[in-house]
Order: C-alpha cells, then sequence, then structure tokens
C-alpha cells in the first residue's frame, strides 16, 4: 500500500488495473505501483474480463492499460504517473 502522510492523516492507495499479455505500458504500470507500494488487483483482458465490459463503462477508452484508484479512474501508465505526482 501506498502511504502519503499529510497533516491530517496517512492516505492508503489501492489500485485495479485492466490489462493484457504483452503490453508494455501494463508492465510498466505495475512496475510502477509495485515500486510506490500501491496494492492492486489485476483484471487481464480475455481471462477476467472483456474488452467490450470496459468500453461499455468508458467509451472513449481504446488502450489499455486502464487504472482506477480507489474506485476513481486514472486513466493510463502516463495518467498513473501524472496523478502519482498530485498525491
Amino acid at each position: 500500500m501506498w502511504h502519503v502522510k499529510d497533516d491530517k492523516e496517512t492516505k492508503m492507495y489501492f489500485a485495479q488495473i485492466v490489462s493484457k499479455p504483452g503490453c508494455p505500458y501494463c508492465d510498466l504500470a505495475k512496475d510502477f505501483m509495485k515500486g510506490m507500494d500501491i496494492q492492486y488487483t489485476e483484471m487481464v483482458v480475455g481471462q477476467d474480463c472483456l474488452w467490450e465490459d470496459i468500453t461499455a463503462q468508458l467509451p472513449h477508452v481504446t488502450t489499455v492499460p486502464q487504472i482506477w484508484v480507489n474506485g476513481e479512474h486514472v486513466g493510463g501508465y502516463d495518467d498513473l504517473v501524472k496523478w502519482a505526482e498530485t498525491v
């Protein structure tokens, strides 16, 4: 878990990532979260979920990975890095 300490409390982050095998940005995102000690669960397209289910929730999405942190959609790998700079 990634703990960010501020004056009021310590925040913990849990993530979910939708990925597919052989995706280099998926691997970068998982490595990034591991490096930040963010616990995550992974859903692999074609094994754990269908791509159509993801695009039904997020019609504008066209790529993997797709990442949620504490239930809020962050986006892809680049979006994850930008998100991490703000917490």
